[in-house]
């Protein structure tokens, strides 16, 4: 059902709500993790100031945080399963042949030094070098709506080469440095071998930039508006024949 239909007035949106839960089900595991991450939902689209574990657990009527921070941190469920499920759900309600996907990064601000990735770089967000997370996102526009199909959070080289910082941390052996427009090309390969249908690729300069990215969009056939640095030359082929 196209996300057009169920945000009518004529049709129960909560209903719609508790089929995308069971849809996305099968990638939580237990049923503890099931119901904690449909109270989860509930709370994220609450009218609660602030989406902290104890405001999501006060929205759930729980008297602790425990249950909510525990799916999140401690629960045994795999996001790129459950990335499927919800890419899967967007194919069937957003899905259209005129979508777009949007590749971007967004940085999150943070004070510490022991999150993941953390560090001072630049943030688009805050539009300055900040201390900072940041995190490259693919999401699917088209016109029923739009929503986030991929993700990976960017571990600068300082991360990605300290030994003593990835443990502490419990990055996976298998996560190394990879450039912003490297992990662009992994997510829109990814997304575009599901078969979910896109009119264009968009992105802004610094993904622009990366000729890899622009030959393998070019060996798929796939149309793309990628923004480039005023400063770039650009070259046209001749298109004609006999010469």
């Amino acid at each position: 059902m196209a996300v057009a239909e169920w945000t009518g007035t004529l049709v129960d949106w909560r209903a719609e709500l508790a089929r995308l839960k069971g849809f996305i089900a099968s990638a939580l595991g237990r049923s503890e993790t099931r119901e904690a991450a449909s109270a989860f939902i509930d709370g994220l689209l609450s009218s609660a100031e602030r989406k902290t574990g104890w405001m999501l657990a006060e929205e759930a009527g729980l008297e602790r945080p425990y249950r909510i921070q525990s799916r999140l941190g401690r629960s045994l469920w795999s996001a790129d399963d459950l990335r499927d499920r919800v890419r899967e759900y967007i194919n069937q309600a957003l899905g259209d042949e005129g979508g777009v996907l949007v590749i971007d990064e967004t940085g999150f601000l943070k004070k510490g030094k022991h999150s993941v990735g953390v560090g001072r770089q630049y943030s688009g967000t805050a539009g300055r070098i900040e201390n900072c997370q940041i995190g490259v996102s693919a999401a699917y526009a088209s016109r029923y709506g739009h929503a986030l199909v991929d993700r990976r959070l960017y571990l600068p080289k300082d991360w990605a080469e300290n030994e003593e910082r990835r443990r502490k941390a419990c990055v996976p052996d298998e996560v190394v440095f990879a450039t912003k427009p490297a992990m662009a090309r992994e997510m829109i390969a990814r997304t575009l071998d599901t078969g979910l249908p896109c009119a264009w690729v968009l992105a802004d300069a610094l993904y622009g930039s990366d000729h890899q990215l622009r030959r393998m969009l070019e060996k798929r056939g796939q149309p793309y508006v990628l923004a480039v640095p005023c400063a770039r030359t650009t070259r046209f082929a001749s298109l004609r024949t006999g010469i």
